[in-house]
């Protein structure tokens, strides 16, 4: 049963005793998330240390297991003034740095990293176990779980002890090991050893990650990506060809504009059907010949897959060589000038420019992107339920009306996994690993005020890479397109005008 991590003496005596079968695997698992506040993930605090890693590779499982219906529970130990300071609670009194963990203080709030949503339950305990003393068991059985997985902090401590009682209240166990930590690695491999021995399976994050990804959808997310009849109604009113290529397994729908000039193929945003730079494309047939792409997992194109720039590039790779396009001009918005930065590095397809507009800098060490995951889904449950223009004017009021419109009917057709994806893309793939290897010509054009692309960064993109072009959109953010058509879509024309032969 094991790799004779404590000497083959011990994996005969282990193996002789029966342990370390597998556990089965339900169908209606939870994420347990034991105790990664800040007094245990961060070394400033008595009880901590630092568990970057542990709480990035936490928060990748927590969005694996939204994408597909799994609840999400957080523990936190946390003790009144009284309990901290007298010998009621007998583990104080062995635990000494532990009196830190006061209610209300700093060092009992969950690490700000997690993407902790309204949703989520918390239990707050006094001791090492998720359910000594707490609801858990209970609250597990309500959600109807079958299948506990561990994570957290420590995994000698509280992470044992809640893998233990999880078995003694009847739930199997999974503790993916990128996503617990210990304050030494000796106690850190020594309980994995015996977790894995007696309660229940060790595994790699990669395969819990495709463990939620293969459970059966809940009947209520089954139904969740659509085209309503009004949506597909849109697409008879637009000068645009539906064709069709294949990327792997993948149907990928573009619309065509047609023409006899130069083909630009338009790679739009992270929420952003084709049809929803209709209005940018039909600016640019008399100057080129648009392509709009339904990128994976969004409008009427395929999902599936992993949604990471190497996929998305091999995706934009096939529609040139599928549509037989010669030496065609990338143009990309935000999500979509990074798979052209990523797409013309590569250097797979003959390309005659890169045109990237507002593509997100943030990454490894960069700090979040500016919009959360949890602002992209709560639009995305608002038009599953069903939305209109007023609703999409809250967000976007800036926006022309026929485009409030459009995201209204076609913001369901985007698969909630491609968007949990590829917002986690935006803080784990670095922009500035394909950046500087751009080829020329290239152009980068952003909002003046976007907090995508900030003065800074458009600084630092300039040095990175001194021979591209640069366009500041004045009175435009992010959605720059949106927020400023004329003086965008100007800028547009002149960085393609420049890539013409």
């Amino acid at each position: 049963m094991s790799t004779s991590q404590y000497g083959t003496a011990t994996d005969a005596t282990y193996d002789r005793a029966g342990f370390g079968a597998p556990v089965r695997r339900g169908s209606r698992p939870a994420i347990v998330v034991v105790d990664l506040t800040r007094g245990f993930t961060e070394d400033a605090f008595p009880s901590g240390t630092d568990l970057s890693e542990v709480v990035a590779s936490t928060r990748e499982l927590i969005e694996a297991g939204r994408a597909a219906g799994v609840p999400v529970v957080f523990t936190a130990i946390a003790y009144s003034p009284a309990e901290a300071a007298g010998d009621g609670i007998t583990w104080l009194q062995k635990a000494q740095g532990m009196r830190a963990l006061l209610e209300g203080s700093e060092a009992v709030a969950l690490d700000p990293r997690l993407p902790r949503r309204t949703e989520d339950h918390l239990i707050v305990k006094k001791g090492a176990s998720a359910f000594f003393g707490t609801s858990l068991a209970a609250t597990l059985a309500g959600l109807g779980c079958d299948t506990v997985l561990v994570c957290g902090a420590t995994t000698s401590g509280c992470v044992r002890a809640t893998a233990v009682d999880a078995v003694q209240s009847g739930f199997p166990v999974l503790v993916p090991r990128e996503c617990v930590g210990d304050r030494a690695p000796g106690p850190h491999e020594a309980n994995l050893f015996d977790i894995q021995a007696k309660y229940g399976d060790v595994i790699a994050l990669a395969e819990a990650v495709d463990y939620l990804k293969e459970l059966p959808m809940p009947q209520h997310e089954q139904d969740r990506r659509s085209i309503s009849q009004a949506a597909s109604a849109d697409l008879a009113g637009i000068p645009a060809t539906s064709r069709w290529v294949r990327s792997g397994a993948a149907r990928l729908h573009v619309l065509d504009y047609g023409g006899p000039g130069v083909p630009v193929v338009i790679l739009p945003g992270i929420t952003s059907p084709a049809v929803t730079m209709d209005f940018v494309a039909r600016e640019l047939t008399d100057l080129v010949r648009p392509l709009v792409v339904d990128v994976r997992g969004r409008g009427l194109s395929d999902g599936g897959g992993r949604y990471t720039l190497e996929e998305y590039a091999e995706d934009t790779e096939a529609v040139v060589t599928g549509l037989g396009l010669e030496r065609p001009v990338l143009f990309g918005h935000s999500m979509g000038a990074r798979i052209a930065a990523a797409t013309t590095v590569r250097g797979k397809v003959p390309l005659g420019g890169t045109v990237l507009a507002d593509p997100p800098l943030s990454g490894p060490g960069r700090g979040p992107y500016p919009t959360t995951l949890d602002a992209f889904l709560g639009q995305l449950d608002q038009a599953v339920r069903g939305t209109d223009a007023d609703e999409v004017a809250a967000s976007w009021p800036r926006w022309p009306r026929r485009e409030q419109e459009l995201r209204a009917r076609w913001l369901s057709s985007c698969e909630r996994e491609a968007i949990v994806a590829t917002h986690r893309g935006f803080e784990t793939e670095d922009f500035f690993d394909w950046w500087p290897s751009v080829p020329g010509p290239t152009a980068l054009l952003y909002g003046a005020d976007s907090p995508v692309v900030t003065a800074e960064g458009a600084a630092e993109a300039a040095a990175a890479l001194p021979s591209a072009a640069f366009a500041e959109i004045p009175d435009a953010g992010h959605m720059i397109f949106w927020d400023n058509p004329p003086a965008a879509l100007a800028a547009l024309r002149t960085a393609l005008t420049a890539m013409l032969p």
